[in-house]
């Protein structure tokens, strides 16, 4: 059974590394966006859906380890305490060490949404002093806005 225990902590030691891989790419993305790389930004895109995909991967395995250990309704911070003995330092460092890191990518992703929101509005202010009508909502429909001449092409077919 202490080898169950062991290994929700190994687990709970990936999703930590996860989560701090994911706060560099919501870094990386604060930066794409200030430079107004497009390419880049996409690269962060296409690493935070990898990301996602691990992480439901993780949250799976993790709901499993806690229905084997009879902890499923035990809060996270609660854990060293329902850990035995030996290993209730290790679960407390563990714990520590990925609420840490889940408070990091939080904070990396608020930066990182809110440099992309400024930037949107940036944009949609500049479309409408050259011309455009105000982009509203979801796909900008219910005003046909006409795109300045720069943003324009002409598609043959």
């Amino acid at each position: 059974m202490m080898e169950a225990y062991q290994n929700y902590l190994s687990l709970l030691g990936e999703l930590a590394g996860t989560l701090e891989a994911l706060s560099q790419v919501e870094r990386n993305k604060t930066q794409a966006v200030r430079k107004d790389d497009l390419a880049g930004l996409n690269e962060c895109i296409k690493q935070e859906q990898t990301a996602s995909l691990q992480l439901r991967g993780l949250d799976k395995k993790r709901e499993e380890a806690l229905d084997t250990l009879g902890l499923r309704q035990i809060p996270l911070s609660q854990l060293p305490q329902h850990y035995p003995e030996p290993l209730r330092l290790e679960a407390k460092k563990t714990v520590e060490h990925l609420q840490q890191q889940y408070q990091l990518f939080r904070s990396a992703a608020q930066v990182a949404r809110s440099t992309l929101e400024c930037n949107l509005h940036e944009i949609e202010k500049i479309l409408a002093q050259e011309g455009g009508a105000a982009l509203d909502g979801p796909g900008y429909q219910g005003s046909d806005p006409q795109l300045p001449k720069p943003l324009r092409t002409d598609f043959r077919a």
